[in-house]
């Protein structure tokens, strides 16, 4: 009835003809049904339909558990910055990475690099088993 109105479809003085109540009282219902409409449709909306004191409570503990991660946080922050000092961290790439051979690459699932295009003889002698992983570091024989 109140959406039906609300829409549009039925004026105020039909609907209250057709279920039989007062004006006051339908004014009354549409006020509680937008009420809990609101409710529903706010995130977090059913904490908000106990009383407000209640809400209060819950975003002060909220706010005091930010409080103390912020305080953690700028602590880490601090005690990091005294351990590592500006320029004693290297910012280069350090050292070359070990190339891995295609039969390896290959295993892991990615792409062989453009330098293992090799004759098929010489990749024959190379052969790695599906059914055994390599770990890293580990050579295929």
């Amino acid at each position: 009835m109140i959406l039906s109105v609300l829409s549009g479809e039925v004026s105020v003085s039909d609907a209250i003809e057709q279920a039989q109540i007062s004006r006051g009282f339908y004014y009354d219902l549409e006020e509680r049904a937008l009420g809990a409409m609101l409710v529903a449709l706010t995130p977090g909306g059913e904490s908000q339909a106990s009383s407000p004191q209640a809400r209060i409570t819950q975003l002060e503990e909220r706010c005091k558990k930010l409080e103390q991660d912020k305080r953690r946080s700028e602590r880490l922050l601090h005690l990091t910055r005294r351990v590592i000092k500006p320029g004693t961290v290297k910012t280069t790439a350090g050292r070359p990475r070990k190339r891995r051979t295609s039969a390896s690459s290959t295993h892991r699932g990615s792409k062989p690099s453009q330098s293992s295009t090799k004759s098929p003889s010489a990749s024959s002698s190379v052969s790695v088993s599906a059914s055994t992983p390599m770990k890293d570091g580990e050579v295929a024989r």
